[in-house]
């Protein structure tokens, strides 16, 4: 299943299914059964494995619905509880930015970050240049949706935790002028980074929800981002550092996963900070999936 997340109206969300270039509601069908839901995440808070789900979707007619064309589409969790970012987890990624060291995974432990809600973004929807940032860089990435929570996961049971995948574009500022600042100190860098990836419009994601009996292996999904026709990111999931099963099991060793979090995976070689090149106003930034689809998102200043 295609799961969507769309405006009825100019503040009605509405949960669709995806098919081909219609959407159909499953708003109305869900409610007939007693699942009151407007977006992918409350359906996966009523419905974490979409047991439910999958069979009000086969009593559907497959006939007619909105044209995908004309509806804007919001990110599939409207309001996830948390957005897990994995930092450096492709090998080549940490070799063209020279910040740390590259450690193979079994010296190694995953480093996670947080990004707000209010940077969430939706295919279509602007990303918004701050004025505290010259230098705003894109970074492509396969993002897993939990289904059924839970904590201390084992890596064997990772896999029935996950809803689905989408794409992710973890936007960030590389550097940030702070107006009144005199000097810089090395905690200073630390949080520079971190507050530049927590702008509003800053996590893209979409442009729907894909379940994982379409996606064969998500360990072997190409993926890529292009800025106004250019391609500056083109890798494949095989090459991350720490697997899906093993992000999620170590992350939920921390944390309590619920469903509707997000996990983004980390990039791959192709960011704007290796060729000193930056999103500027009037930009189009494509990024994909193989399997799951083409997030796309306008620059403005």
């Amino acid at each position: 299943m295609r799961l969507a997340t769309y405006l009825d109206g100019p503040e009605q969300r509405r949960l669709g299914l995806v098919l081909d270039e219609h959407v159909a509601d499953l708003t109305a069908p869900l409610a007939e059964v007693g699942l009151v839901a407007h977006d992918v995440g409350e359906l996966l808070r009523a419905d974490p494995d979409l047991t439910e789900a999958r069979s009000v979707v086969e009593s559907l007619d497959p006939a007619g619905g909105l044209p995908l064309e004309e509806l804007t589409l919001l990110p599939p969790v409207t309001w996830p509880r948390k957005i897990m970012c994995v930092a450096a987890n492709y090998k080549e990624h940490i070799e063209e930015t020279g910040t740390i060291d590259y450690l193979p995974r079994h010296e190694a432990s995953p480093w996670f970050f947080q990004k707000p809600v209010s940077s969430l973004n939706g295919h279509r929807a602007p990303i918004r240049l701050p004025a505290l940032s010259e230098k705003v860089d894109w970074e492509v990435e396969l993002g897993v949706v939990i289904g059924r929570g839970g904590r201390d996961i084992a890596e064997s049971d990772a896999a029935a935790h996950v809803a689905g995948y989408t794409v992710v574009n973890d936007i960030s500022a590389r550097e940030i002028t702070i107006p009144h600042r005199k000097t810089v100190r090395d905690r200073d860098r630390f949080h520079d980074w971190l507050h530049g990836k927590w702008f509003d419009t800053f996590c893209c994601v979409g442009p729907w929800l894909v379940t994982p009996d379409e996606i064969p292996d998500p360990r072997r999904l190409r993926l890529g981002c292009e800025i106004s026709g250019r391609v500056y990111q083109y890798s494949d999931t095989s090459h991350m550092i720490f697997t899906i099963a093993e992000l999620i099991s170590f992350v939920s060793q921390i944390v309590t996963l619920e469903p509707g979090d997000l996990i983004a995976t980390g990039t791959p070689s192709g960011v704007g900070k290796a060729s000193g090149t930056f999103l500027k106003d009037g930009d189009t930034v494509r990024s994909w999936v193989d399997g799951i689809g083409v997030l796309e998102n306008p620059v403005t200043g």
